[in-house]
């Protein structure tokens, strides 16, 4: 007997959400998003279901309730990320991609350019 082991990496998710126009609603709505490191943040609207990702649109699944059942997840992570705080999400990229245990009160981008590293 054979057994086949499968290891599925996913990297750590920050939640988040703003209220932003979405393109095929065609209004201003909400947005929930997750920010993976390295990955970049993909935004789901509240509205349609449809979700972008460095811009760029994902592709809908040809599959019947899609449009139902992606609305239901990206509502379900609105709620979740009710808690978003932006010093919180800087602390947690500054973790995850530089490994810092305390971030600072100021983003890396302004820690920098006052240093003089982004001139």
């Amino acid at each position: 007997m054979t057994v086949l082991a499968v290891a599925v990496c996913r990297p750590a998710v920050f939640l988040l959400r703003r209220i932003a126009h979405c393109p095929t609603c065609q209004r201003p709505g909400p947005f929930a998003g997750s920010d993976a490191p390295w990955y970049g943040t993909t935004w789901s609207c509240c509205g349609c279901g449809d979700s972008w990702t460095d811009g760029e649109m994902h592709p809908r699944p040809f599959a019947r309730g899609w449009r139902k059942k992606a609305v239901a997840e990206a509502r379900r992570t609105w709620i979740e990320a009710i808690a978003f705080d932006p010093r919180e999400h800087m602390a947690w990229v500054r973790a995850e991609v530089f490994g810092e245990a305390e971030a600072a009160d100021t983003p890396p981008l302004v820690e920098a350019a006052v240093a003089g590293d982004l001139l």
